[in-house]
């Protein structure tokens, strides 16, 4: 579900108060680590860098550990290597459905973090009016705030007032959010949304990281990993099981019975889990070999989507010849993000 005004003051209402989705890292759907740009490994985070390069992994707490409290069982790590450049930066941030969300309200950011040796962080929230249109133009550096990293795990807070979105104009895309941004490094280009961070390379680590209205921090909020992996869902989701890598092999795919006469036969399709935030980028996979934008049927064959739909997909694959009644199997991952 996306976090819209409406919807956060529903969510206040039953208990719910975490806008971050998968602020405890537990969701790794898309693999657990890259090194390229964008959405590659945790759920609903952009992990982003620009000259400089970075690896970011899930890394596992040691059992029993007391030192972060709530027994969480992953946190975020980024080992970055800074290249010297103004426009050079590091960083990792998350999309939030909806810019009106904590529209002219305080908000209060806590997480966990940690790094290799004492260093600065800067945290900084904005508002992204979408695309589309003649839209506003996004407000940065909202509560811009450095934190001092230890070696040891310490919590960190920081309360935040959000403008008003009055008089603004949302983009015709249907992609407005607001985005907390964690600033590892950055060069000069980005003093004014770091506090003039500066350029370092280290290795950073993040845990539970929680955006609540209101002006103080609380506990941070335990959804069930099912709830936690719903509310991923929203914005990507695959038939391989959860933590199956997108592209390996993996033999009990959707099986789908063809007209394998008919050279362009549609298939029945797949329900999603979760009706996604829009209608989205679909990527067919064979179970047998992992390849991409093939079915598998007596080899691998090619593919491609059909009119997909916030809640299904179908595809159009190139088998011909055979008998009434022959079938294909397939992966897929669907991509719905902000």
């Amino acid at each position: 579900m996306g976090l819209t005004k409406v919807t956060q003051d529903v969510l206040d209402k039953h208990g719910r108060k975490n806008a971050i989705i998968n602020g405890n890292f537990d969701i790794w759907q898309r693999g657990t680590s890259q090194t390229g740009i964008g959405y590659g490994s945790d759920d609903r985070w952009i992990n982003g860098n620009f000259g400089s390069t970075k690896t970011h992994s899930r890394s596992a707490f040691t059992i029993g550990q007391t030192e972060v409290p709530n027994n969480p069982k992953y946190f975020s790590r980024t080992v970055v290597t800074s290249v010297a450049g103004s426009g050079n930066y590091t960083a990792a941030w998350q999309k939030i459905e909806g810019v009106d969300t904590f529209a002219d309200e305080s908000v209060t950011l806590s997480f966990w973090a940690k790094a290799d040796a004492p260093k600065n962080i800067a945290t900084e929230l904005e508002q992204d009016f979408g695309t589309g249109g003649s839209p506003s133009s996004t407000i940065t550096g909202i509560g811009v705030t450095q934190h001092s990293l230890t070696t040891t795990w310490q919590q960190f807070t920081v309360t935040v007032s959000m403008p008003s979105i009055s008089g603004k104009t949302l983009g015709t895309d249907n992609n407005d959010s607001i985005l907390l941004v964690f600033w590892l490094e950055a060069g000069t280009n980005f003093n004014a949304s770091t506090n003039s961070l500066g350029q370092q390379s280290g290795t950073f680590d993040i845990a539970q990281v929680q955006i609540e209205k209101g002006t103080t921090a609380t506990e941070f909020e335990h959804r069930t990993i099912g709830e936690e992996l719903i509310l991923c869902q929203r914005y990507f989701t695959k038939s391989y099981n959860v933590n199956t890598n997108p592209g390996t092999i993996q033999l009990d795919g959707a099986i789908h019975e063809l007209n394998t006469r008919n050279h362009a036969t549609a298939t029945p399709g797949a329900s999603f889990v979760v009706e996604m935030r829009a209608t989205p980028t679909i990527m067919l996979y064979s179970p047998d070999t992992g390849a991409s934008g093939v079915v598998s049927n007596s080899g691998d064959k090619s593919a491609v989507a059909l009119n997909p739909s916030k809640k299904r997909i179908r595809f159009i694959n190139s088998i011909s010849g055979g008998a009434i009644g022959n079938s294909c199997r397939y992966q897929y991952t669907a991509d719905a993000e902000i």
